[in-house]
């Protein structure tokens, strides 16, 4: 194993194949297990707040090309930011941080897909007397105007953080539960079993729905790469309200995170989505 310059990983036998076609075939196949989510259906879009433009709700529509932006911390020095920009629609999970990372994370929001705890988190920090602890505001003035993806129960808790920040989103609110939807597309798809979906699962999973080329950024559930070279949990500091496991995921999750990796590693080989590991541009 070669040893990388100082700022580039190396993934070893975790990095995705080399090459890459994208097969529309192989998408379609897919298509054909997500379209049964039955998005446009299944989703009611509520204002809040005024806002201004069209906020591109995807469902029912097609994008030439999306990505759906991981939050590891092997985005930092990958230089992604433009990249990701450039894509016709980019979907964000649980509010990271954006202003300061731009250059590898870029800085365009149309959708944010949020867990069941992150609603609270929002209202508990927008309530801090304190303003300087109040880790969202400037997170949500970077998503503004764009769509946020939760469960309807969290309404009232978005609606509240919303006011104290006086800011503008389309809500959309799911009907039904989609996480036994999405373990039996997953299982479907992989032709083996899979449970507990991580949030990226299902925004995964719900992209290929609308989009035409798919691509992932930010997606890798280990602390080191192939060097022993450590890998933050996220690319930016964690916060104060819930901070994350330092060198573990969630256990309370019951998630997957290998199985869901080598799934995604999976649809990169098949030509279903491509999945960016590394700096871009690079080889």
């Amino acid at each position: 194993m070669s040893t990388q310059p100082d700022g580039v990983w190396d993934f070893g036998d975790l990095a995705p194949a080399s090459t890459w076609q994208f097969d529309a075939g192989a998408l379609n196949v897919v298509r054909k297990y997500t379209a049964k989510l039955t998005l446009q259906k299944r989703t009611q879009e509520v204002k809040l707040g005024k806002v201004q433009r069209d906020s591109a709700i995807p469902f029912g529509h097609y994008y030439n090309t999306c990505a759906v932006i991981g939050n590891s911390g092997v985005l930092l020095g990958s230089g992604c930011g433009k990249e990701i920009d450039s894509m016709d629609y980019v979907i964000r999970i649980d509010l990271p941080v954006i202003s300061g990372f731009e250059k590898d994370v870029g800085r365009r929001t149309n959708m944010t897909v949020l867990n069941h705890r992150t609603p609270t988190r929002m209202e508990r920090s927008s309530q801090m007397k304190n303003r300087s602890e109040d880790v969202y505001d400037s997170r949500m003035k970077d998503a503004e105007a764009g769509v946020l993806l939760s469960d309807p129960r969290a309404q009232p808790q978005i609606a509240k953080a919303l006011g104290v920040y006086n800011l503008s989103f389309s809500l959309l609110k799911m009907k039904g539960g989609i996480k036994d939807k999405i373990n039996k597309i997953a299982s479907s798809v992989a032709k083996k079993k899979m449970k507990g979906p991580t949030i990226g699962l299902i925004s995964v999973l719900m992209m290929t729905t609308f989009c035409n080329h798919s691509h992932m950024y930010g997606f890798f559930p280990y602390f080191k790469d192939a060097n022993n070279k450590p890998i933050r949990y996220h690319y930016y500091p964690n916060d104060r309200v819930y901070p994350p496991l330092e060198d573990n995921f969630d256990p309370r999750a019951h998630h997957d995170t290998n199985k869901e990796y080598e799934f995604h590693r999976d649809l990169h080989r098949r030509g279903v989505l491509k999945m960016h590991l590394g700096r871009c541009g690079d080889p």
